[in-house]
C-alpha cells in the first residue's frame, strides 16, 4: 500500500450535521377522514430555517447540500370491513404524487411521505381521504434531514480522503404507539464516478478517490423522493420508515 506523506495533504475540512427532533402531534380525539379529496390538506407545514438541519464545514456554511423532509400521518380503520386511504403530496400548492392503500378492519395505518429538495419558506402538504368515515387520523409528525453534502461547489473535482462518522438512526418518534418499520442505509454517491450508488451501510466508511458533486445520499428523501410508503398494523401507529445518516464527515484533499 502506498503511504502518502502528511505534507501532501491540505488542511482537513470537517462537515458537521446537526439534526433536529421531529415535531409530533397526537390528537386526544381522532378525526374522521372525509370520503372525497378535501380542498385543504389536513397536514400543512411552512418550513422555517429552524426546521432545517444545521450543516457546516469547519464552522462555516456548506457550499453544497440538499434538504429533505419526512412527513408522517397515522390513524385507524375502525370499520368491520377493509377500507381504503387515499393520499396526495403537495409542495407550494403543486401536486408531487398521489396514491392509495387498503387497511384491514380494526387496523392502524401509517403513511411516510418523503419530500426532496426543500427550503425554508416552502409549504409542504399531505392530503388524506378515505372510502369510509370510519377511517380516522389522529397522528402527524414532520422532520427535516439532508443529503448530497460536499465541502466545495457542486462542479469542483477534488482528490479526497473521506471518513463518515457518528452514524445515527433518525428520526425517533415517541408519541402514539410507535414502532420502526425499517431504517434505510445511506450510500456513497459520487458524481465523478458516474453517480455510482455503492456501500449501502449503517456503519462508518473510509474512502480515498476523486470526488465531484456530493459524498453520500440518504434513501428516504433522496433515492425514494416525492413519494410515500405505508404500513398497516394491529398494534403500531406510527409504524414508520426512517434513515441512517452520518452526522460528521472528515475530508482531506490531496495537494
Amino acid at each position: 500500500m502506498t503511504i502518502i506523506s502528511a505534507e501532501k495533504w491540505k488542511a482537513a475540512k470537517i462537515i458537521t450535521i446537526e439534526l433536529k427532533d421531529a415535531v409530533e402531534n397526537l390528537q386526544s380525539t381522532p378525526t374522521s377522514l372525509p370520503t372525497t379529496e378535501p380542498a385543504e390538506s389536513q397536514i400543512s407545514i411552512t418550513l422555517a430555517e429552524a426546521d432545517l438541519p444545521v450543516v457546516k464545514v469547519n464552522g462555516a456554511d456548506i457550499p453544497q447540500i440538499i434538504y429533505t423532509a419526512l412527513v408522517y400521518a397515522g390513524g385507524k380503520n375502525t370499520d368491520s370491513a377493509d377500507q381504503t386511504v387515499y393520499w396526495r403530496m403537495l409542495k407550494n400548492s403543486s401536486s408531487l404524487s398521489n396514491g392509495s392503500f387498503s387497511i384491514p378492519a380494526n387496523n392502524y395505518w401509517t403513511i411516510s411521505a418523503y419530500y426532496h429538495d426543500v427550503s425554508a419558506g416552502d409549504a409542504i402538504e399531505l392530503r388524506l381521504w378515505a372510502s369510509s368515515t370510519n377511517v380516522n387520523w389522529d397522528y402527524d409528525a414532520h422532520v427535516c434531514q439532508c443529503t448530497h453534502p460536499y465541502p466545495y461547489d457542486y462542479d469542483t473535482v477534488a482528490d479526497l480522503w473521506i471518513k463518515t462518522k457518528d452514524i445515527v438512526a433518525h428520526p425517533t418518534l415517541t408519541q402514539g404507539n410507535p414502532s420502526v418499520a425499517l431504517t434505510a442505509e445511506y450510500f456513497i454517491q459520487n458524481r465523478a464516478t458516474g453517480y455510482i450508488d455503492r456501500d449501502y451501510t449503517h456503519s462508518e466508511i473510509e474512502r480515498f478517490e476523486r470526488w465531484k458533486g456530493h459524498i453520500f445520499a440518504i434513501y428516504y428523501g433522496s433515492y425514494a423522493s416525492n413519494k410515500a410508503d405505508y404500513k398497516v398494523s394491529a398494534d403500531y401507529r406510527p409504524y414508520y420508515f426512517r434513515n441512517y445518516l452520518p452526522t460528521k464527515i472528515i475530508t482531506r484533499e490531496l495537494k
